[in-house]
Protein backbone atom coordinates (compact mmCIF):
# COMPACT_ATOMS: atom_id res chain seq x y z
CA UNK A 1 0.00 0.00 0.00
CA UNK A 2 1.70 3.19 -1.14
CA UNK A 3 1.64 6.07 1.82
CA UNK A 4 -1.08 7.89 0.27
CA UNK A 5 -3.08 5.45 0.44
CA UNK A 6 -2.13 4.91 4.07
CA UNK A 7 -3.40 8.52 4.68
CA UNK A 8 -6.36 9.79 6.35
CA UNK A 9 -8.61 11.13 3.26
CA UNK A 10 -11.43 12.08 5.75
CA UNK A 11 -10.98 15.48 4.51
CA UNK A 12 -11.01 15.60 1.22
CA UNK A 13 -14.56 15.69 0.72
CA UNK A 14 -15.04 19.00 0.43
CA UNK A 15 -17.62 21.47 1.08
CA UNK A 16 -17.53 24.53 -1.41
CA UNK A 17 -18.58 28.14 -1.14
CA UNK A 18 -21.66 29.13 -2.43
CA UNK A 19 -21.87 32.39 -4.61
CA UNK A 20 -26.14 32.81 -4.62
CA UNK A 21 -27.52 36.10 -4.93
CA UNK A 22 -31.02 36.58 -3.93
CA UNK A 23 -32.80 37.79 -6.82
CA UNK A 24 -30.75 35.52 -8.86
CA UNK A 25 -28.38 37.61 -11.81
CA UNK A 26 -30.18 37.03 -14.71
CA UNK A 27 -29.04 34.34 -17.50
CA UNK A 28 -26.16 33.10 -14.35
CA UNK A 29 -26.93 29.97 -11.82
CA UNK A 30 -25.38 30.34 -8.43
CA UNK A 31 -21.55 29.83 -8.38
CA UNK A 32 -19.41 27.12 -6.54
CA UNK A 33 -16.01 28.23 -5.48
CA UNK A 34 -13.39 26.07 -4.06
CA UNK A 35 -9.64 27.34 -2.94
CA UNK A 36 -7.70 27.14 -0.23
CA UNK A 37 -9.99 29.64 1.84
CA UNK A 38 -11.94 25.94 2.07
CA UNK A 39 -9.24 23.13 1.76
CA UNK A 40 -5.88 23.72 2.76
CA UNK A 41 -3.81 21.56 0.42
CA UNK A 42 -5.53 23.42 -2.94
CA UNK A 43 -3.62 24.44 -5.29
CA UNK A 44 -6.09 26.22 -7.44
CA UNK A 45 -8.85 28.41 -6.57
CA UNK A 46 -11.94 27.55 -9.19
CA UNK A 47 -15.08 28.35 -9.26
CA UNK A 48 -18.08 26.78 -11.37
CA UNK A 49 -21.75 27.75 -12.49
CA UNK A 50 -24.32 27.15 -14.65
CA UNK A 51 -25.45 29.75 -17.59
CA UNK A 52 -29.49 29.93 -17.76
CA UNK A 53 -29.59 32.36 -20.20
CA UNK A 54 -28.74 35.05 -22.54
CA UNK A 55 -26.75 37.98 -20.61
CA UNK A 56 -23.75 40.35 -20.38
CA UNK A 57 -20.85 39.21 -17.54
CA UNK A 58 -18.40 42.20 -16.52
CA UNK A 59 -20.08 44.62 -18.56
CA UNK A 60 -18.69 47.43 -16.87
CA UNK A 61 -20.87 50.91 -15.90
CA UNK A 62 -21.68 53.84 -18.37
CA UNK A 63 -19.84 56.85 -18.51
CA UNK A 64 -20.13 58.71 -15.19
CA UNK A 65 -22.24 56.40 -13.83
CA UNK A 66 -21.74 55.21 -9.97
CA UNK A 67 -19.46 52.29 -9.63
CA UNK A 68 -20.49 48.92 -8.89
CA UNK A 69 -18.39 47.20 -5.95
CA UNK A 70 -18.99 44.00 -4.45
CA UNK A 71 -16.59 42.78 -2.02
CA UNK A 72 -16.28 39.05 -1.82
CA UNK A 73 -16.06 36.32 1.41
CA UNK A 74 -11.90 36.52 1.00
CA UNK A 75 -12.10 40.56 0.82
CA UNK A 76 -11.54 41.00 -3.02
CA UNK A 77 -13.21 43.68 -4.20
CA UNK A 78 -14.99 42.92 -7.55
CA UNK A 79 -17.84 44.10 -9.54
CA UNK A 80 -19.07 43.78 -13.30
CA UNK A 81 -15.80 44.71 -14.50
CA UNK A 82 -12.97 43.28 -16.33
CA UNK A 83 -9.86 41.75 -14.59
CA UNK A 84 -6.57 40.93 -14.12
CA UNK A 85 -4.51 37.91 -12.73
CA UNK A 86 -1.35 39.21 -12.45
CA UNK A 87 0.23 36.00 -10.44
CA UNK A 88 -1.57 33.07 -11.72
CA UNK A 89 -2.83 32.19 -15.12
CA UNK A 90 -6.56 31.19 -15.74
CA UNK A 91 -8.17 28.81 -17.71
CA UNK A 92 -12.23 29.05 -18.60
CA UNK A 93 -13.61 25.71 -19.59
CA UNK A 94 -17.29 26.27 -21.40
CA UNK A 95 -18.58 22.96 -22.11
CA UNK A 96 -22.48 22.20 -23.36
CA UNK A 97 -25.24 20.02 -21.32
CA UNK A 98 -26.77 18.07 -24.55
CA UNK A 99 -25.68 14.23 -23.74
CA UNK A 100 -27.25 14.33 -27.95
CA UNK A 101 -25.01 16.55 -29.22
CA UNK A 102 -22.13 17.06 -27.18
CA UNK A 103 -19.97 19.87 -29.74
CA UNK A 104 -22.96 22.05 -29.63
CA UNK A 105 -22.36 24.57 -26.26
CA UNK A 106 -26.00 25.49 -26.27
CA UNK A 107 -25.62 29.16 -27.19
CA UNK A 108 -22.84 31.45 -28.56
CA UNK A 109 -20.28 33.29 -26.85
CA UNK A 110 -18.49 36.48 -27.18
CA UNK A 111 -15.55 36.43 -25.14
CA UNK A 112 -13.14 39.63 -25.17
CA UNK A 113 -9.39 39.13 -23.63
CA UNK A 114 -6.58 41.65 -24.25
CA UNK A 115 -7.04 45.75 -24.37
CA UNK A 116 -6.23 47.99 -26.68
CA UNK A 117 -4.73 47.05 -30.00
CA UNK A 118 -3.91 43.38 -28.84
CA UNK A 119 -7.55 43.09 -27.60
CA UNK A 120 -8.66 39.71 -29.30
CA UNK A 121 -12.49 38.70 -29.50
CA UNK A 122 -13.73 35.02 -29.67
CA UNK A 123 -17.06 33.96 -31.15
CA UNK A 124 -18.16 30.45 -30.50
CA UNK A 125 -21.01 27.86 -30.15
CA UNK A 126 -18.86 25.28 -29.49
CA UNK A 127 -16.88 23.98 -26.34
CA UNK A 128 -13.97 25.64 -26.31
CA UNK A 129 -11.23 26.61 -22.99
CA UNK A 130 -10.41 30.39 -23.24
CA UNK A 131 -6.37 30.13 -22.22
CA UNK A 132 -5.45 33.74 -19.92
CA UNK A 133 -2.29 34.14 -19.11
CA UNK A 134 -1.40 36.16 -16.31
CA UNK A 135 -1.67 40.04 -16.43
CA UNK A 136 -3.54 40.33 -19.68
CA UNK A 137 -7.29 41.52 -19.41
CA UNK A 138 -10.37 39.89 -19.62
CA UNK A 139 -14.18 40.25 -20.12
CA UNK A 140 -16.44 41.33 -20.71
CA UNK A 141 -18.50 38.00 -22.20
CA UNK A 142 -21.81 38.49 -23.96
CA UNK A 143 -24.04 35.51 -24.29
CA UNK A 144 -26.94 35.43 -27.24
CA UNK A 145 -28.69 33.20 -28.84
CA UNK A 146 -29.40 30.85 -25.94
CA UNK A 147 -31.19 27.32 -26.50
CA UNK A 148 -30.09 25.95 -23.63
CA UNK A 149 -27.61 25.80 -20.40
CA UNK A 150 -24.00 25.01 -20.26
CA UNK A 151 -21.52 25.51 -17.57
CA UNK A 152 -18.57 27.29 -17.01
CA UNK A 153 -15.23 26.18 -15.07
CA UNK A 154 -13.11 28.57 -14.23
CA UNK A 155 -9.78 27.68 -13.14
CA UNK A 156 -6.58 30.04 -11.40
CA UNK A 157 -3.18 28.18 -11.34
CA UNK A 158 -3.54 30.03 -7.69
CA UNK A 159 -4.80 29.05 -4.37
CA UNK A 160 -6.60 32.03 -3.96
CA UNK A 161 -7.72 35.42 -5.52
CA UNK A 162 -5.46 37.09 -3.38
CA UNK A 163 -2.43 34.95 -4.37
CA UNK A 164 -3.32 35.02 -8.22
CA UNK A 165 -3.13 39.21 -7.72
CA UNK A 166 -6.89 39.54 -9.05
CA UNK A 167 -7.20 43.16 -10.10
CA UNK A 168 -10.72 44.57 -11.12
CA UNK A 169 -10.39 47.36 -13.82
CA UNK A 170 -12.72 49.93 -12.34
CA UNK A 171 -11.88 52.17 -14.90
CA UNK A 172 -13.77 50.11 -17.83
CA UNK A 173 -16.58 51.98 -18.94
CA UNK A 174 -19.67 50.21 -21.23
CA UNK A 175 -18.75 50.98 -24.67
CA UNK A 176 -21.59 53.06 -26.00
Amino acid sequence: MSEAAAADLSANCVTMFLKDPQPPEPGKGAVWMYGQDHFPAAEHWIESWLVTGEHTMMPGTPAGAEKIIHVGPDGHKGGPYPKYHHNADNLMIFTGTDPENPRDLGATVEFHLGEGESEQVFVFDEPRCIVIPRGVRHFPMIVTQFRRPFTITDILTAPTRTLAGTETDFTYETPA
